[in-house]
């Protein structure tokens, strides 16, 4: 590599898009070796790269010195990096909710921003922050969120996954609410593994959420009296009608809601 490249920062809206890698990166860095830099690298004022951090990185692997040219447009960065990247990039959707939830708050930052110097945002708040970027890179709001989740909670290997298109975002967010030393065990151990971890725990979920459904059929009214105590610290007593059959859940819902069940006495 050569010691005469210079050294440059990336600016947030390069960092949006996933870097190339493996035979993708190895074909660049072969291209540029062998035929130079066709196209400059964008970067703003203060030298940060804009766009181009894959070409970048290849001229460091080949140890060829890059060129750089200074954006001098007038629009918005976010719109700038996603029009040059969304449609030369073949990212799958998973992958574009992922560059979504990584523009969320870079547009709330605009937003606050224009708002600070008294501009009219009528159209866009129409929009929250998450919206705009799902419908800027042609995804749903709902694969935003789970992208978003991703980013919050995910392990670092969770969320390369993703943007390498081997992981659905659905299934990364899924596994994004383990632990994280736990989530990088199951990426480590293939997508096979990490498909069996998400349907165990959709599985799982499924049965505490019908659990809760059977219970909430049933209706508690709590009064002043003698029996259990209620959470004002009075005591409390509750009637129940349970059909033939049902006592069982009945308990369960009195439980749920905080009571206690005493068989051997009567309310008279």
């Amino acid at each position: 590599m050569s010691e005469n490249i210079t050294e440059r920062e990336f600016h947030a809206v390069a960092n949006l898009f996933p870097l190339m890698r493996g035979a993708a990166f190895a074909e660049l860095v072969a291209d540029i070796k062998k035929n130079g830099l066709y196209e400059p690298i964008l970067v703003d004022a203060a030298g940060w790269i804009l766009d181009g951090r894959n070409r970048y990185l290849a001229c460091k692997e080949a140890g060829v010195e890059a060129r750089y040219v200074e954006w001098q447009g007038e629009g918005e960065l976010p719109e700038l990096a996603v029009s040059r990247n969304l449609h030369r990039r073949h990212l799958g959707e998973s992958q574009r909710a992922m560059v979504a939830a990584r523009l969320t708050p870079l547009i709330a930052a605009r937003r606050k921003a224009a708002e600070g110097r008294g501009a009219n945002l009528l159209t866009s708040k129409r929009l929250k922050a998450r919206d705009e970027a799902a419908t800027m890179v042609n995804v749903s709001p709902r694969l935003v969120i789970h992208a978003c989740k991703v980013l919050k909670h995910g392990c670092e290997e969770l969320s390369e996954a993703v943007n390498s298109g081997k992981l659905a975002v659905s299934m990364a967010s899924a596994l994004a609410g383990l632990p994280q030393a736990q989530q990088a065990r199951v990426v480590a151990a293939g997508a096979r593994a990490m498909a069996a971890k998400v349907r165990d725990m959709r599985g799982g979920k499924k049965k505490d959420e019908a659990k809760r459904a059977s219970l909430g059929h049933f209706g508690v009214l709590g009064a002043p009296g003698s029996g259990t105590v209620g959470s004002g610290g009075e005591e409390s007593v509750v009637l129940l009608w349970v059909v033939a059959g049902g006592l069982g859940e009945a308990v369960d819902a009195l439980k749920v809601r905080g009571f206690e069940y005493f068989p051997e006495e009567r309310v008279g």
